[in-house]
């Protein structure tokens, strides 16, 4: 097992329980809230990975744009995933999210002149349809799915399958420490332009527990080590392996269901387990 495998697979644990406590959080806490703790979270824990791993690597000015940009929209992303989770179906969102690795290998594979084994193909198609499967969760039939919400939601999932592929050519090029960099440089104006559009009304007797302001904070930081773990991932192995593999983090949040929750499987979903098991098992083994 190569370490680029182990990394991939360790960022859907930490990705996975950052989007759990974000669906147990952000309804409540509201995205101006959320937005208020991913600034100076994320700022301050991608700033002490720039320092820690930037390195000697020469920044150029067209390599250093594209890092930027690509922080950019995966910021972006970020706030739409938020978004779409409190207007609408978080079911909906998760289906569609979870099928953002398609645009990343198509593109790693036309763009980043990338090639699979026959072994790894069959693997990761295994693992996309289990993700799809596994994301997907029957929508109350009482609620229309709100269009804003579905706006969001497919926004979300162009935004994620371009910041994927760029985030792969820019820690190629200038290495994971110095995107770090710009991620801090997105992590501090995003948000805040964000609160700024939106100019959200937070009434004094809004104020959520503790509880859940320490699941808000928690959900941020998690995400953030889950992305630490996966620029590294991306700098070792291939786009079209890295992005499937790491976005399959509805695993962690079925364990959850199941071990914490007392939730059981049903048919559909233990065979898209299998799927994906089998999928990284099959990745893993020939790579």
């Amino acid at each position: 097992m190569e370490l680029w495998f182990f990394l991939a697979v360790l960022s859907v644990f930490f990705w996975g329980l950052g989007v759990t406590l974000a669906k147990i959080s952000t309804p409540k806490l509201g995205v101006a809230r959320v937005a208020c703790l991913i600034s100076p979270i994320e700022a301050a824990m991608y700033f002490a990975g720039y320092i820690s791993f930037r390195g000697n690597v020469a920044v150029s000015a067209e390599y250093g744009a594209l890092g930027l940009v690509s922080a950019f929209v995966g910021m972006i992303a970020y706030i739409c995933f938020y978004e779409s989770m409190v207007d609408g179906q978080v079911a909906v969102l998760g289906t569609i999210s979870a099928a953002y690795p398609a645009l990343t290998v198509i593109g790693a594979l036309v763009f980043l002149s990338e090639t699979l084994t026959t072994s790894q193909a069959l693997g990761l198609v295994g693992v996309m349809l289990g993700i799809l499967a596994l994301s997907y969760e029957q929508p109350n039939q009482q609620h229309a799915l709100p269009k804003r919400s579905l706006f969001f939601a497919l926004l979300a999932f162009l935004l994620w399958g371009f910041w994927s592929l760029t985030a792969k050519i820019a820690v190629s090029k200038i290495g994971p420490g110095n995107v770090f960099g710009c991620y801090v440089i997105s992590s501090l104006t995003i948000p805040l332009v964000y609160v700024m559009l939106r100019r959200p009304r937070l009434m004094a007797s809004e104020k959520p527990s503790r509880t859940l302001w320490a699941a808000g904070v928690a959900g941020v930081a998690l995400n953030v080590v889950g992305t630490l773990i996966f620029a590294f991932a991306l700098s070792m192995g291939q786009a079209s392996l890295v992005v499937p593999i790491s976005s399959a983090y509805p695993l962690v949040t079925i364990a959850i269901a199941i071990l914490v929750l007392g939730e059981k499987l049903n048919r559909f979903q233990t065979i898209a387990l299998a799927f994906i098991l089998i999928g990284l098992i099959t990745i893993g083994i020939t790579s």
